[in-house]
């Protein structure tokens, strides 16, 4: 029986034959180990990606026909999948420029634009993340009421709900969440969040996005920094899994998104410490060359991130330590003081790495309640 770390660095081959950046194995499995690997691929969500692989290794290496067999009736169904969800992307695109807002859509399909082409159907589709605010507000020197005003379209829609301080659920779609952001995301520390916001509002009003399979998805710029952040919320939340770390890889090997150095930002996000620990997880798992690092990686620190990446799987689905989260069709649900005990002993293990975010989160979750309970958003 092959140790965990001998299993994952046997998954994490895997990984470079599907991506294209190894041709085999460093040896040949056993029955038993092919069975570990797609466990891993299950709880990681890369059971498509994945499968690539096994369209590329040579013979002698291949599992045994009747898991591979198994492994090929996954990934078609990714890819049907994948049809379905670009178009129904496309859908709610439109159907909130129909109703004069700008819409762009975060991470998800979006991510397949960077992906190569035998890879893009067989990446698992998730939620449609949709950023929406006014067309009418566009050329105006002012933004407030942005996010009033899509509150309260979906409200109007009797489709808003679970509102939280950057977005709410649309369940527009019957098999695919959506939800509707007015600000991509957040941090916890005041003086960190106060910068983002404002990095938030200039893009909105002068950035570029890209027009792909019908709707519109940001830069690879402002992607760096924003999926990033989307990395760095997750670990304080339910977790995250490799098929992100996968994406943000993915997206750094796109020559655009190199362009520029995005250090500035890292510094004043207060994002250093993690994304060189990103970058450890990036050159462990990818082995992902030096000149496509925003950083330089961190042992320890991307140690830590690689052991909760692979203990949580993906969004944290697979972690016993979220016992105390009622789950629901995938999607976790939060209730009470349980769930905010719980999430603080969690986040006290980044306390070392990450202070500013763990200390600050019990006070936003409290100024967030106020947010909501007290109607803020009708002033913003």
């Amino acid at each position: 029986m092959s140790t965990n770390t001998e299993i994952y660095t046997l998954f994490f081959e895997l990984l470079q034959v599907a991506i294209g950046i190894r041709e085999r194995l460093s040896r040949t499995l056993s029955p038993d180990e092919w069975e570990q690997l797609y466990i891993i691929a299950k709880e990681q969500t890369l059971v498509g990606i994945t499968f690539a692989a096994l369209e590329r290794l040579p013979q002698e290496q291949l599992p045994p026909p009747r898991r591979i067999r198994q492994w090929a009736v996954k990934a078609d169904k990714i890819r049907e999948r994948n049809k379905t969800a670009s178009l129904m992307t496309a859908k709610v695109s439109d159907y909130f420029k129909q109703n004069n807002f700008h819409c762009v859509i975060l991470k998800g399909q979006g991510n397949t634009a960077n992906y190569p082409k035998h890879l893009q159907e067989l990446r698992s589709p998730g939620d449609i993340d949709v950023w929406a605010w006014p067309i009418k507000k566009q050329n105006s020197s002012s933004n407030n009421h942005d996010v009033r005003t899509v509150i309260e379209f979906c409200q109007s829609r009797k489709k808003g709900e679970y509102i939280y301080y950057h977005n709410l659920d649309f369940p527009i779609l019957k098999d695919i969440p959506v939800e509707v952001h007015y600000r991509p995301t957040w941090l916890y520390h005041p003086l960190h969040n106060h910068r983002l916001q404002r990095w938030l509002r200039q893009y909105k009003t002068n950035g570029d996005f890209i027009e792909y399979e019908g709707y519109s998805i940001p830069s690879p710029q402002f992607n760096v920094i924003f999926q990033l952040l989307h990395l760095y919320k997750h670990i304080f939340e339910e977790g995250i899994g490799l098929r992100q770390l996968l994406d943000y890889y993915i997206l750094l090997l796109n020559d655009e998104s190199r362009a520029s150095s995005p250090s500035s930002l890292i510094d004043d996000f207060g994002l250093t410490k993690f994304a060189s620990a990103v970058m450890y997880v990036l050159r462990k798992v990818f082995n992902a060359d030096e000149a496509i690092m925003i950083c330089q990686p961190n042992i320890n620190r991307g140690r830590q991130l690689l052991s909760e990446i692979m203990l949580s799987g993906n969004f944290g689905q697979y972690d016993e330590r979220y016992k105390w989260a009622e789950v629901t069709n995938g999607s976790m649900r939060y209730r009470g003081l349980p769930y905010a005990w719980a999430r603080l002993r969690h986040n006290m293990q980044f306390l070392h790495n990450y202070p500013s975010e763990v200390i600050f989160e019990p006070l936003f979750r409290i100024y967030n309640k106020l947010w909501l309970w007290l109607r803020l958003w009708k002033r913003e």
